[in-house]
């Protein structure tokens, strides 16, 4: 669910992918480390976002 929401929040935004993906990333990780179901650290989400870093494969290009 916090992945989705991660792209979403991207999708709405108009973000290139990467940006979306970056999102996700660090949304789902912030959601895991959070106590309770459905709730997510802010703190936790925007250090986790600084350091994602979006590359694309080589057989991708």
């Amino acid at each position: 669910d916090a992945a989705v929401a991660g792209l979403l929040s991207g999708l709405v935004e108009e973000a290139p992918w990467p940006d979306r993906l970056a999102r996700a990333v660090a949304l789902s990780a912030a959601a895991v480390r959070s106590p309770v179901a459905g709730e997510f650290d802010r703190a936790v989400y925007d250090e986790v976002l600084a350091g994602v870093e979006v590359t694309e494969h080589p057989a991708a290009a």
